[in-house]
């Protein structure tokens, strides 16, 4: 059912290390250690932070490129990631206009 993988998607992305990676990803890819210092590198240790990367990676939320011996991982196609910019957004105090949404909310009564 596709509701669980709604559940799985967002639930991984609740992993506030995880949110953490995907946010990193946001404007360019990245290998394992450029991910680490923007994670913070006395809040997880590198194999931490692969060990989410594999979790992501698992449920397509980010994918890989291997240059040589590295890997450059980046946010997949397969979603659109305008929820999580708005959202960023959102917290940090940014009006969102969206018509669609504004429909939305004209729909709901509001």
């Amino acid at each position: 059912m596709e509701s669980k993988k709604i559940l799985r998607f967002f639930g991984t992305l609740s992993d506030e290390t995880r949110l953490k990676i995907v946010m990193s990803l946001t404007k360019s890819s990245k290998n394992v250690g450029e991910i680490h210092d923007y994670v913070g590198k006395d809040k997880i240790t590198l194999s931490g932070i692969s060990h989410q990367l594999k979790q992501l990676e698992d449920i397509d939320i980010v994918v890989f490129e291997k240059k040589g011996r590295e890997k450059f991982f980046s946010l997949s196609g397969d979603f659109c990631w305008c929820i999580l910019r708005d959202a960023i957004d959102h917290f940090n105090g940014k009006k969102h206009n969206c018509k669609e949404c504004c429909k939305i909310k004209e729909d709901m009564g509001g």
